[in-house]
């Protein structure tokens, strides 16, 4: 099968940065996620303290897989449109110093209207952020927000300023009643990371994350298309809800392991 690298996103350990380190390393993955607003800043990092986690991080034979930046509105959210801008502007230019090559964030759900003065300003943002990166040489990946992948494929085929990715997040599909894997079919060009997280939609029509290999992702047949599609990313095990996300962190990357040795 494809060879591929797996990582974790540290916050989900809820320990200090350096025992989170620790963590992923005795895990045996290759990489690891900073989420770049909340876990690791740049105004509270001096240059020799970014050099000193770098060194920690190689010491301890990780990589910096990715960088996350979790907004607190929709992008394009006139009460914080200018404030948002900047600030994923100033976290592509950090997280590159961080040596990260992707930048996930939702930016909020894509406006239906192609036509739209809400669509039209959430795309003008994007080229904005895609000739950023362009410059600073780290990529902003759109995680989806209750979005389609035609929806996600059409708005990022439009941003034509620079580079822009998807992060591929399988228990969102799930959790809005889709197809992972059918997503990933539409969406292959374009998934720059991909998140190892699992959900399932319930009969009531909502929908609720669970721990990887416990909701209704097929994960052997998702990896298979990764294979296929020749995904050279990173997978990251990530868990957004639940009282045990450490350990289900460690399970979904023993889960995937298994998985990709043939277990």
């Amino acid at each position: 099968m494809h060879q591929f690298r797996l990582a974790v996103a540290v916050r989900c350990f809820r320990q200090s940065l350096m025992e989170s380190l620790k963590s992923a390393r005795n895990l045996n993955v290759d990489g690891i996620q900073f989420d770049v607003r909340n876990e690791v800043v740049a105004a509270e990092l001096t240059e020799t303290g970014r050099k000193q986690l770098l060194h920690r991080v190689s010491e301890l034979g990780l990589t910096i897989s990715g960088a996350s930046f979790p907004l607190t509105r929709p992008l394009t959210d006139p009460m914080e449109i200018d404030r948002s801008v900047a600030d994923l502007r100033d976290a592509m230019t950090f997280a590159y110093s961080l040596k990260a090559k992707t930048l996930c964030c939702k930016v909020g759900r894509i406006p239906e209207d192609r036509a739209g003065k809400p669509r039209l300003l959430l795309l003008e943002i994007l080229n904005d952020l895609a000739a950023h990166s362009n410059r600073v040489g780290t990529v902003l990946c759109i995680t989806p927000t209750n979005d389609s992948a035609e929806d996600l494929l059409a708005l990022t085929s439009e941003v034509t300023s620079g580079p822009i990715g998807i992060d591929f997040d399988p228990a969102h599909f799930a959790l809005t009643g889709r197809s992972s894997t059918e997503a990933l079919r539409t969406l292959h060009a374009v998934t720059m990371h991909v998140q190892l997280r699992d959900g399932f939609r319930g009969f009531d029509g909502g929908g609720q994350e669970a721990a990887v290999g416990s909701g209704v992702i097929d994960w052997m047949e998702l990896l298979a298309v990764l294979g296929e599609i020749d995904y050279r990313g990173w997978l990251t095990a990530v868990r957004n809800q639940g009282d045990d996300r450490a350990n289900d962190i460690e399970r979904a990357v023993k889960y995937t392991r298994k998985l990709l040795i043939g277990g």
